[in-house]
């Protein structure tokens, strides 16, 4: 080959599997956080949250049975939620205090429209229609991803409500999906047109798919759309190509079938925010914290 005896052809690619990434310190270390101390079957209560909460969960999108009013979540669902949501702010508290960069991101993986909807009105607010016709602003039950400022809905929301299927198929959105995201899409094209031409595309000449789908490719990069995002309420799960590395924390609100897709999901949360080594050569290890995908990728006590 003309190489040195035992040197790989240039054009050799070799697998490095996930678990070899974890021990590696290359990505994230995902894990369930230790406040989650419940056990079910020897396994955290948390862990495999679907099996316990897809009974009172809406079986099918908004496209066929819209669910309305004040959103009401199973027991262990909220349980889960404001479980996570209290290490969540640990980690917000931190990053206030450095003042780095943008925030941690907490993301949730949801079944359908429908149960989308419901998580994001419980975490970001929604609007009770009153008798003369206008909607009262009811902020959201955690106050960090609320959408809710002062009776209004914030100028720039702290949570997203993305249908990531409907985005990644390249078509436009669907009509009812395009309802409950209206309010969102109106509040980015303010903040477009707030910062200008020159640091930006034209919100006019844009479409609302082109609009959400910058929002959610801009996650956790300053400067951008979407650098104020806290939380995402995400149908199906963010694409590959997703590389946000704020994300902190995964919550998993539907079906996992295969070992494959608990992998692709967690991943979404792996990336470093950070390689510097330490002063012993090292990497600082990072988490991902984890509810609701039930991992068997490492160990689980």
């Amino acid at each position: 080959s003309g190489y040195p005896e035992g040197t790989l052809f240039p054009w050799v690619v070799s697998d490095f599997s996930l678990i070899d990434a974890i021990e590696s310190g290359i990505v994230k270390v995902p894990r369930v956080p230790v406040s989650d101390n419940q056990m079910r079957q020897d396994l955290p209560t948390y862990r495999n949250l679907w099996i316990s909460i897809r009974d009172g969960l809406p079986k099918k999108g908004r496209g066929t049975e819209a669910v309305e009013g004040e959103p009401k979540l199973p027991a262990e669902l909220q349980g889960g939620l404001h479980s996570l949501y209290d290490n969540y702010q640990k980690y917000y508290r931190q990053w206030e205090k450095l003042n780095q960069g943008t925030p941690p991101v907490f993301i949730v993986v949801c079944s359908n429209t429908n149960v989308s909807k419901l998580v994001y009105d419980y975490v970001a607010g929604w609007g009770k229609p009153l008798p003369d016709g206008t909607n009262l602003v009811v902020p959201g039950a955690l106050a960090i991803f609320s959408n809710e400022e002062n009776g209004r809905w914030r100028a720039r929301p702290n949570t997203l409500l993305i249908d990531s299927e409907q985005l990644e198929s390249g078509e436009a959105m669907r009509p009812e999906f395009k309802r409950i995201a209206a309010a969102e899409i109106e509040k980015f094209k303010a903040e477009l047109r707030a910062r200008g031409r020159a640091t930006g595309p034209d919100p006019e000449k844009l479409t609302d798919e082109d609009i959400l789908r910058e929002v959610m490719n801009t996650v956790g990069k300053q400067g951008k759309l979407g650098e104020n995002i806290k939380c995402v309420v995400s149908v199906s799960m963010l694409s590959e190509g997703w590389d946000a590395n704020t994300v902190t924390h995964i919550l998993g609100v539907r079906a996992f079938g295969t070992q494959l897709l608990c992998e692709q999901v967690v991943g979404r949360g792996l990336r470093r925010t950070s390689y510097v080594p330490n002063d012993d050569g090292m990497l600082e290890p990072q988490y991902a914290e984890v509810y609701g995908v039930p991992f068997s990728f490492i160990p689980c006590s």
